[in-house]
């Protein structure tokens, strides 16, 4: 039997998370290139995929396979250009939305169409954003499932969670852990009282049988990728970038526990202060939770807990880190979803957030990048890209994939094809034989050089990036 309300919630939140993201995506039509290099390494890596690469072993990066397969796909969609990822991101949205909006109906909400509105402008606009196609965007929906999931089962009468749901919700964790690790700390907290209840009542058995279905579960997302790496003999490649570069190199090591905890604490509270306007209504609506919801209230306060642990245990404080845990903005919107307002409030609220966009948004108002409404062929990526050869091989030397790839429709050909902020010493050693053998055609840096196989052929300014201008190198004849 068709369900018309859920159609038509779900139609809702597909519009917010257009319009919204439409304004602040950078992968959005509005803007002529995503110019975050975070963005391009996952859309070149995917469009390498695409191409019969294997993440990797034929092309370097360290987040997780699952990211990457989504980026093929999009590639699918637009291989030279960011809309197959604004098509995902919409998608991905409107299915964290529409979770959202059920979540608030399940504790009794009623008016969850304008809720949902400003949850989107609230957290799509926030400086942790990013410029939009983060790891951490990604994640959301997922997070935001368990989070409903295990909601309702422990306000329920059921004395378990139903072994479909376990297996789900492990799938759900496996996902999240296969984009990126240092995210599962929200599923670790929610999932983890479910566990931690059936031993405090010394249910042995529903414990064991709980944590196998989950077990069941993160086995069933992880198998795609033991066939994927191990029909094309890379599983090594796999675990050693993905867990040892990850957990050795690229984590880095702190001078003791204080400063480690010093470091984390510093950046939980950098987060914090830089969204605030999402942050305060976590923080709000985790003390509602706590007065309020006896029965949740262990599983949100450990899943904020974890989650905040798995996020900054690294002390470091990209803007975006904090992002993973934007979904727990709907907390704060519990206590005001229930205020009742007219049927048109939902309209009105999505008109107000879009209109306060321009004023409020990290991409729309800054001055870094690539501006909202600029042409496609005024962009530094671009003209870079038309001094560049039908069919050429490129290298991004020295630096973060800043997006020349994309614009010249180029996929790489070597295996360290931009440089990585891990540590590696092999990646240094590889960008600098590309270059003294004349590997590829054409060769971008960030400051001018001196390379005896090569010309320079072109240079462009920078727009505010942290580097003044690139420099186009052609191989010579």
């Amino acid at each position: 039997r068709v369900n018309h309300r859920e159609i038509r919630v779900f139609a809702w939140a597909l519009l917010v998370a257009a319009a919204v993201l439409f304004l602040c995506s950078k992968s959005s039509p509005a803007y002529p290139v995503n110019d975050w290099s975070d963005a391009n390494i996952y859309f070149t890596i995917g469009k390498g995929m695409t191409q019969g690469q294997v993440v990797y072993r034929d092309l370097y990066d360290h987040k997780g396979p699952l990211l990457y397969a989504l980026h093929a796909l999009c590639a699918w969609v637009s291989f030279s250009g960011f809309f197959g990822v604004y098509v995902m991101e919409v998608l991905l949205a409107s299915a964290m939305l529409y979770l959202a909006h059920r979540f608030l109906r399940m504790h009794g909400a009623k008016s969850a169409s304008a809720m949902i509105a400003v949850l989107a402008v609230l957290v799509y606009s926030s400086v942790s954003f990013a410029e939009g196609d983060s790891a951490e965007e990604m994640a959301l929906p997922l997070m935001m499932g368990t989070l409903v999931s295990v909601c309702a089962y422990l306000r329920s009468d059921r004395e378990r969670m139903s072994a479909t749901s376990l297996v789900l919700n492990g799938v759900l964790t496996g996902c999240v852990f296969w984009i990126k690790f240092t995210m599962i700390g929200v599923h670790a907290g929610l999932l983890g009282w479910v566990l931690l209840r059936h031993l405090y009542k010394k249910e042995w058995k529903s414990f064991l049988e709980s944590a196998g279905w989950l077990i069941v579960g993160f086995v069933l997302s992880t198998l795609p990728w033991v066939i994927y790496f191990g029909v094309n003999g890379a599983v090594g490649d796999w675990l050693k970038v993905y867990l040892y570069d990850n957990l050795f190199l690229y984590s880095g090591q702190s001078a003791g526990i204080l400063s480690r905890v010093k470091a984390m604490a510093l950046s939980g509270l950098d987060w914090v202060w830089t969204n605030l306007r999402y942050t305060a209504l976590i923080l709000f609506g985790l003390v509602w939770f706590v007065m309020k919801e006896r029965k949740t209230r262990p599983a949100v306060v450990l899943m904020a807990a974890l989650g905040a642990l798995a996020v900054f245990v690294g002390g470091k404080s990209y803007p975006y880190y904090g992002f993973a845990l934007a979904g727990m903005t709907v907390l704060g919107l519990v206590p005001l979803a229930r205020i009742r307002m007219p049927k048109w409030s939902a309209a009105l609220a999505l008109a107000v957030c879009l209109a306060a966009c321009p004023l409020i948004s990290h991409n729309m108002t800054a001055d870094y990048g690539a501006p909202f409404g600029s042409k496609k062929e005024d962009t530094m990526q671009h003209r870079i890209a038309a001094q560049i050869e039908d069919g050429a091989s490129l290298l991004n030397y020295g630096f973060m994939d800043a997006g020349f790839y994309t614009a010249a429709g180029v996929v790489p050909e070597v295996k360290y094809f931009h440089r990585t902020n891990v540590p590696l010493e092999e990646m240094v050693t590889e960008q600098n034989r590309y270059v003294e053998e004349g590997v590829t055609e054409y060769v971008v840096t960030r400051q001018e050089m001196e390379l005896e196989r090569y010309e320079l052929v072109a240079e462009e300014e920078s727009p505010n990036f942290w580097y003044e201008k690139v420099y186009l190198y052609r191989r010579k004849p």
